[in-house]
Formats: C-alpha cells, structure tokens, sequence
C-alpha cells in the first residue's frame, strides 16, 4: 500500500524546505498532501514564492498519515505553533505512533514548545536547542530517533527527505539510495544520526 505523507504549512514557512521535501518523497513513489493551515489555499511563503496548498488541514484532519512533515520560518514555525489544530493532529499521530517530521525551527518552536520532545534526541537550527526544555539536543545534520526524524535547515533538505523516504519506504529502501544516485547526491546516508535503543 501506498505511504501517505502530510506536509502542514502555514504561512511563513521556508519554501526551499517545503519544496524538496515534496520533490524527493514524491519520486520516491509516495502520496502527499499539502496542507494549508489556514482557511485558503494560497500560502505565503518566507521568501514570497507563490505556492498554493492541495487542501487545508481542516478538510483532511481525521484523515491518518503515515507522516507528518513541518518546514521551518520563523513566522510558518510560529504560525503551526498557535493554531490549536496543528497541535492536536500532531498529538495524535504521535499517540498512533506515526512518524513526527520536523525541520529546521519546527523541532524547537513546534515539537518543544509542546513537550512533544520528552525523551527523544532530535536537532534543530542552531541556537534554539534552548527553547527545549523536555529532550536531548544533538548537534547532527539529521536525526532518527523512533518515529521523530528532524533536521537542521535548509541545507540538509536533502539528507533529511531522503532518510524520511527510506525510513517510509521499508518495502524497498534501495530504491532511495537508487534517488540518490539519481539526483548526484552524496554525503548521505553517512550525514544521519541514527538513534538505538
């Protein structure tokens, strides 16, 4: 069966993050929804690149996904981190042991504010490891720990989709390495921090 992944964006949120996000884990041969949360489709982005969501999270809230992916942007980050639906939805895919996606600003600023992070190592941009009282910082590229993967920024948009799409894809994981290869991306799967436990 097909993996289903929901990218939740609010305005603000860094499109570079956002777009190879869902570049990368739709040629790896998984479903996406884009969600807007807000009430329109038309999203504003960091850097004001026009980019229209597939739907907004209140149209697909009870639906279940296999992920849950957040971009960073300080004002996107800030925007999921008040609305009260983004925090329930998360709460649940998390109760339902779903992975937790997070990037850049998002694993401080949505995952922490929340104690969403309580006894799971993660990263996140520099400098707001702070911001997280309940979890342990690590200064890596890329993350994994249990059903959370988080990332950096930007920079490792790459090393981030491509371990979320290989986590997903447990059917055939060497089709990722196989993208990789594809896009001449190296460095990865080396760049990821892979906790045991």
């Amino acid at each position: 069966m097909q993996k289903k992944v929901a990218v939740l964006l609010a305005d603000g949120f860094e499109e570079g993050e956002a777009v190879v996000f869902i570049d990368v884990v739709r040629r790896s041969g998984m479903h996406i929804d884009v969600l807007a949360c807000k009430n329109d489709l038309v999203m504003k982005t960091y850097f004001g690149t026009r980019i229209s969501a597939d739907f907004t999270l209140e149209e697909k809230f009870e639906q279940d996904y296999d992920a849950v992916m957040m971009p960073g942007g300080p004002e996107g980050t800030d925007n999921l981190t008040n609305n009260s639906l983004v925090i329930e939805f998360l709460k649940r895919h998390i109760a339902k042991n779903k992975y937790i996606c997070a990037l850049c600003s998002s694993p401080a600023k949505v995952l922490g504010k929340h104690d969403l992070l309580e006894g799971k190592y993660f990263t996140t941009g520099s400098g707001l490891e702070g911001l997280v009282e309940k979890g342990d910082y690590l200064d890596k590229k890329v993350v994994v720990d249990g059903n959370f993967i988080t990332g950096k920024g930007l920079g490792v948009s790459f090393d981030f989709a491509l371990t979320v799409a290989q986590t997903l894809r447990t059917d055939d994981p060497d089709h990722i390495l196989w993208q990789a290869d594809h896009i001449y991306y190296e460095g990865w799967p080396e760049s990821v921090e892979r906790i045991s436990r």
